[in-house]
């Protein structure tokens, strides 16, 4: 299997709530194995067909995210990115769970998600 690349949305520090309206993705650095190693892109407040572009351009194939609107799930879905969809947390402690395997810990559940 070849390298992949993750993303998550930011908000003040947290996943962001709400995919569609996320203006930060933190992009993990693909063969790191330290949970610190990520880079901050800015996203536009553009369509949400632009916003598929965009973070297609960024090389993202997963993203680990809090909410997220139907239109703009199947819209990712067809451009080949997988969800990972309501997570909540703190950035730095979501990204160490995902790279150790650990996310599935209810403390990282969205209240009201499965």
């Amino acid at each position: 299997m070849g390298t992949w690349c993750a993303a998550v949305p930011r908000f003040r520090g947290r996943v962001s709530p709400v995919l569609d309206t996320c203006t930060q993705l933190c992009v993990l650095a693909p063969e790191s194995k330290d949970g610190g190693a990520y880079w901050t892109a800015p996203l536009k407040k553009v369509s949400l067909y632009e916003r598929v572009l965009e973070i297609q351009q960024l090389e993202v194939d997963l993203i680990i995210c809090g909410a997220v609107s139907d239109l703009f799930q199947a819209l990712l879905k067809e451009a080949g990115i997988q969800l990972i969809c309501g997570i909540a947390g703190d950035i730095g402690e979501v990204i160490v769970a995902f790279r150790n395997g650990t996310l599935d810990q209810p403390r990282f559940r969205m209240p009201g998600s499965e």
